[in-house]
């Protein structure tokens, strides 16, 4: 299983919106806000390396209101 962490900046205002688009991603597991320097933590998840790929360069990439993405993947030996 392989879990990917993405890391946003986004504007205040629309970071509710975007968490919400964010969970009705399949692959997504968990979206919440955090403090520090940056505003959104994402937490997908699945046994398919190309899955999570996908799952964060189109669908987490259409969502509007996103100013920076930072990705890190981990993947289980």
């Amino acid at each position: 299983m392989s879990e990917a962490y993405v890391l946003l900046n986004v504007n205040f205002k629309e970071q509710k919106r975007i968490i919400e688009e964010a969970q009705r991603i399949p692959t997504v597991k968990t979206a919440k806000t955090v403090y520090g320097i940056y505003d959104i933590l994402i937490v997908l998840e699945s046994s398919n390396l190309q899955e999570l790929k996908n799952a964060i360069d189109i669908d987490i990439n259409r969502i509007k209101g996103i100013d920076n993405l930072t990705t890190l993947i981990s993947v289980s030996n």
